[in-house]
């Protein structure tokens, strides 16, 4: 059975459906999932007309992660209004070299935003340290 999240409304998101797209990075996914939860973050899937399902992750108003469930890994991406001083932020963090110099070359906007691929275990640092940023970043 295959499951296409980006164009089929009635298959949702659950453990039982995200476990066959995911694969081997579901347990990865569930860790995430734990984190957001001990952070007092909520993930919440959502199905728009353009996209597919989405998740959305929020603690109180504040929008921290847009996911979505591929083929094989989940795709954190974390989205940030373009001030020279988020920009900075991030490129200050203690993240792959390689996440930083896709967002040095990345043009300026409205926004600027910076995706993670979660395979495995090994991806989940990053994504912590860009989702306590978030948190912090005004």
């Amino acid at each position: 059975m295959v499951i296409d999240f980006k164009k089929d409304k009635n298959a949702e998101p659950n453990d039982e459906n995200l476990s066959l797209v995911l694969g081997g990075s579901f347990s990865a996914y569930q860790l995430l999932q734990e984190k957001l939860l001990e952070d007092d973050a909520s993930l919440e899937w959502r199905f728009y007309k353009d996209g597919g399902w989405l998740a959305k992750v929020t603690r109180k108003k504040k929008t921290i992660i847009w996911g979505s469930a591929e083929d094989g890994y989940f795709s954190a991406s974390f989205l940030f209004s373009e001030k020279p001083h988020l920009r900075a932020g991030v490129l200050e963090l203690d993240i792959a070299d390689e996440r930083k110099n896709k967002l040095v070359s990345t043009p300026g906007g409205n926004y600027f935003s910076i995706a993670i691929d979660i395979y495995d275990e090994k991806d989940l640092p990053d994504v912590y340290k860009l989702i306590a940023y978030k948190k912090s970043a005004k």
